[in-house]
C-alpha cells in the first residue's frame, strides 16, 4: 500500500500536470492579463474586483444559509437584513462585472430571462434537467 507521504507527493505531481502553464507561470500570467485588459478596454482591475467580489460575496450567503438550515441559527429579522445586505454586494459586484464588460445590467437580466424562456418554454422543466 502507497504511504501517504508519496500519495499527496504523487497527487501534486498529477496537478502540476493538469494546471494550464498561465496558472504556473507569472511571466505567461503577466501576458495573459494584459491581453484581457486589451480585450476589456481596460477594465481588467474592474473585472477582476467583480469576479473575485462575486465569489465572496456568493459565498457569505451561503454560509448565512448553511448556518440557518444547519446550525439552528436564529431565524429573526436581523438574520434576515443580513441576507439582504450580502445580496445586495452580490449586485454591488454585478454591476461592476457589467460595467467591465461595457452592457447594460438590464441586458444581463434580459439575456437571462431569454436564456431561461429557451430552456424552459412552459415553465421549469425536470425533463429538461434531467436530459443527457
Amino acid at each position: 500500500m502507497m504511504e501517504a507521504k508519496d500519495f499527496l507527493r504523487e497527487y501534486c505531481s498529477f496537478v502540476d500536470s493538469v494546471t494550464s502553464q498561465s496558472s504556473k507561470d507569472d511571466d505567461l500570467f503577466s501576458q495573459r492579463i494584459v491581453a484581457l485588459s486589451k480585450w476589456l478596454n481596460g477594465n481588467y482591475a474592474r473585472m477582476d474586483t467583480a469576479m473575485t467580489g462575486l465569489a465572496g460575496e456568493a459565498g457569505e450567503c451561503c454560509d448565512l444559509w448553511k448556518k440557518l438550515k444547519f446550525h439552528n441559527k436564529e431565524l429573526n429579522d436581523e438574520n434576515r437584513q443580513k441576507m439582504i445586505d450580502e445580496l445586495s454586494d452580490v449586485c454591488w459586484y454585478l454591476a461592476n462585472a457589467a460595467l467591465a464588460l461595457g452592457v447594460d445590467i438590464d441586458d444581463i437580466i434580459k439575456h437571462n430571462i431569454e436564456k431561461l424562456k429557451a430552456r424552459h418554454p412552459h415553465g421549469f422543466s425536470p425533463e429538461y434537467m434531467n436530459r443527457k
